[in-house]
């Protein structure tokens, strides 16, 4: 057995799982970034992107998700589809660059079979010269699962898991009014940091260092601790302010949102490494953190907002990143912490509830695995 896997089940068996941290171990060692790969990222949903990239029918979206290359089709009937960007004959990519392409049909780049926009097998040159048992309806593409909710893509690789709709537990109920038909995608960007996933998602999820670490930036958009209420769902833990005095008499709000709505601010944790922030302005942004190293991540922000109502969109981009730069520079430092051989796994606070609750499912996943 190797050893990071000997460790997971000798830590999750002796661990205080109700109120202590993950070890340092958890952050620094690269044995455990595959495994976390395979039984997490390939086990849940995964956060995409908008579903206006694929706007009208015969698109294809070209991306990464958990180190896969994957196509995401709007076919002619305008359903939506994902498959592994990988041909069943030699393992060719069949769509070499990444981005947006209008294609009626997916051609191999290597021997020039082609597929239809269903994923089926439609051609291949030189047919007569397989043997006489091959057909073309045992080489489909092989698919993704992939829905939709409030215009916004997610896949996910494993067959066994919850509905989406099920998997983002309150969300849909409370969010359902949020995005208009004139929301639009105001800001996009990524951030390299050095530091592992968790190590900045932890972060993210962590409502005890805000006044410390966002005194002019954060704090005064979500107030006092003291109004702080918590709520936790299966793979979704919440965190809904009311807005400040300060925060009404600079922004509107939208007239068609119920009350909870109109009043406060929802900051969602999903498992296993997405954040989405709801505001009363018609401002949805989304944190997605990806993997690269064990001591590197990919942060990626998206904001949208309604174009004339919502903040313009190079006042969003300043105000996110003002707190993201601050929480780059704090989790870069926390990542040395880990890598110091110094840190015991500490006890938690109660305003650092919502990473326990990711946590342990961090430890749930790969106990499984």
């Amino acid at each position: 057995m190797p050893k990071m896997k000997q460790y997971l089940q000798n830590y999750l068996q002796t661990t205080d799982l109700e109120s202590t941290f993950l070890d340092a171990k958890y952050y620094t060692d690269p044995e455990l970034l595959p495994q976390e790969i395979q039984g997490i990222f390939r086990r849940t949903w995964l956060y995409v992107g908008d579903a206006a990239n694929l706007s009208t029918p015969e698109m294809v979206w070209v991306t990464k998700v958990a180190g896969c290359s994957i196509l995401i089709v709007r076919d002619s009937n305008s359903t939506l589809k994902a498959f592994h960007n990988v041909c069943p004959h030699r393992a060719s990519l069949l769509v070499t660059q990444p981005g947006i392409h209008s294609l009626e049909q997916l051609v191999c780049p290597y021997h020039a079979w082609v597929y239809n926009l269903d994923g089926e097998l439609k051609g291949t040159p030189a047919k007569n010269r397989f043997p006489a048992h091959f057909c073309y309806k045992d080489f489909p593409l092989k698919t993704i699962q992939c829905e939709e909710w409030l215009g916004f893509i997610f896949v996910c690789f494993s067959e066994k898991t919850t509905p989406l709709l099920e998997y983002l537990g309150e969300i849909p109920g409370s969010l359902k009014e949020h995005r208009t038909e004139s929301t639009q995608l105001l800001v996009k960007k990524h951030y390299s940091v050095a530091c592992n996933w968790k190590n900045y998602h932890d972060n993210t999820l962590c409502d005890y260092h805000v006044p410390v670490v966002h005194p002019h930036t954060l704090n005064p958009l979500q107030g006092s601790v003291r109004y702080y209420e918590h709520s936790f769902d299966e793979y979704v833990n919440l965190l809904y302010t009311p807005t400040t005095k300060e925060w009404r008499s600079h922004n509107p709000v939208l007239d068609h949102l119920r009350d909870r709505a109109r009043l406060g601010f929802f900051t969602y944790g999903i498992f296993p490494n997405l954040h989405l922030v709801a505001l009363p302005n018609g401002v949805l942004a989304w944190i997605r953190i990806d993997p690269v190293t064990v001591e590197t991540c990919q942060v990626n922000l998206e904001i949208y907002g309604i174009p004339g109502f919502s903040p313009l969109a190079m006042e969003l981009e300043r105000d996110f990143e003002a707190f993201m730069r601050e929480d780059i520079a704090i989790t870069e430092g926390v990542q040395k912490g880990y890598a110091s051989g110094a840190y015991t796994a500490g006890i938690a606070n109660e305003l650092e509830g919502r990473i326990l609750h990711q946590q342990r499912l961090i430890r749930r996943f790969l106990k499984s695995c």
